[in-house]
C-alpha cells in the first residue's frame, strides 16, 4: 500500500533542466565550450552543476573566471521568472494524488520552494521537502532518500518515487524505492528511457498522462 509519493523537482514537476542546460552553455560557449542542448542533456543528467564544470574542466580544459556561478544564478533566476513552467499535466497530478508527497532533490530546499512558488504549486505540497544540502552526498548516492524515509518514518515499500535523471533514479533504487522513470520535459532525448531503466526504474512514464494511469493503478490518483 502507497502512503507517501516522492516526486522529484527538475524535469519531473517543472520544467527548468533545459532552461538550466541553456544558461549553462550560454556562459560555456565564449570559453571555447560548444556543444548541443541535446548532447549536454544526454551527458550530464541530474548532476550538481559544480561537479558538470568540474567533468567539463578535466575533459576540455575549460577554466572559468571567478564569477561564472553567480553569473550562473542571475541566469537561472531570469530563466525562472521568464520562463518556467509546469510541465504539461503534471499539475493535475501534483493537486490530485490521494496520498500525501514531498520533494527530493539535489537542489537547495530554497531552489524548490522558489520553482514551486512560481508555478503555483506551493500550497499544494502536503509533504516535505528534502534536499541533498541535508545529508552527506547528493544524487545518486541514496543519502537524501534514504534521510526522506528516516525524516518521514515510511518503509521503501510504503512508497514510491517518480523521477527524470539516471542519477535520480539510482539514489532511489539504491535506498530500496520502486522507481517511476518520468519522460515528460522538453530536455528528455531518444534513448533517455533506456537510461533510465539501465539504472534501475521498475517503469517508464512517457509523460503525464501515462504517469497517470501508472499512479491510478497504485490506487494514489
Amino acid at each position: 500500500m502507497i502512503k507517501h509519493i516522492l516526486f522529484d523537482n527538475d524535469g519531473t514537476i517543472v520544467d527548468s533542466e533545459i532552461i538550466a542546460v541553456r544558461a549553462t552553455l550560454q556562459l560555456l560557449r565564449p570559453y571555447g565550450f560548444d556543444m548541443s542542448e541535446q548532447e549536454y542533456s544526454r551527458r550530464f543528467p541530474g548532476l550538481l552543476e559544480r561537479d558538470i564544470l568540474a567533468i567539463i574542466h578535466r575533459e576540455h580544459g575549460v577554466t572559468v573566471g571567478e564569477d561564472y556561478f553567480e553569473r550562473l544564478r542571475e541566469l537561472h533566476t531570469t530563466g525562472f521568472e521568464n520562463g518556467l513552467q509546469v510541465i504539461p499535466g503534471m499539475e493535475a497530478i501534483f493537486r490530485g494524488v490521494r496520498v500525501p508527497k514531498s520533494m527530493v532533490s539535489n537542489g537547495s530546499i530554497r531552489h524548490v520552494l522558489r520553482c514551486l512558488e512560481q508555478v503555483g504549486l506551493h500550497e499544494a505540497l502536503d509533504g516535505l521537502i528534502f534536499s541533498a544540502e541535508q545529508v552527506a552526498r547528493p544524487k545518486p548516492h541514496p543519502d537524501v532518500y534514504s534521510f526522506a524515509l528516516e525524516q518521514l518514518a515510511l518503509h521503501p515499500s510504503e512508497t514510491i518515487a517518480v523521477e527524470d535523471s539516471p542519477t535520480g533514479v539510482a539514489a532511489a533504487k539504491e535506498a530500496g524505492l520502486r522507481v517511476v522513470g518520468f519522460l515528460g520535459a522538453a530536455h528528455i532525448y531518444d534513448g533517455h528511457g533506456e537510461r533510465l531503466l539501465q539504472a534501475g526504474a521498475d517503469i517508464l512514464a512517457a509523460d503525464a498522462a501515462a504517469l497517470r494511469i501508472i499512479l491510478e493503478e497504485m490506487n494514489v490518483l
